[in-house]
């Protein structure tokens, strides 16, 4: 039983120590900043012509999905409005 109190212990602590998540703050120098702009600058830039590319190539079907979209939805509408106009009407 005894080498059972350690081990209920040890939960204990470990368990306690496991508190929620706390934001942490990070304050920068200036050169740290300028570093990290310098780092992200430069992956942006060799992201750039694969996301543009990405773009390209999908822009057709992205422009005929939200083409459709919208054509729909007036269809939907002026079905709704000419089911209401027996009721405007009064026929």
């Amino acid at each position: 039983m005894k080498p059972f109190v350690p081990v209920l212990m040890l939960a204990a602590l470990l368990s306690s120590a496991c508190g929620p998540d706390e934001a942490v703050r990070v304050q920068l120098t200036p050169d740290q900043r300028d570093t990290f702009h310098a780092i992200a600058s430069r992956r942006i830039d060799s992201l750039r012509p694969l996301l543009d590319s990405i773009c390209t190539i999908t822009f057709e079907d992205r422009v005929a999905a939200a083409t459709d979209s919208i054509v729909q939805r007036r269809l939907e509408e002026e079905t709704r409005l000419r089911a209401r106009l027996p009721q405007i009407t009064g026929q």
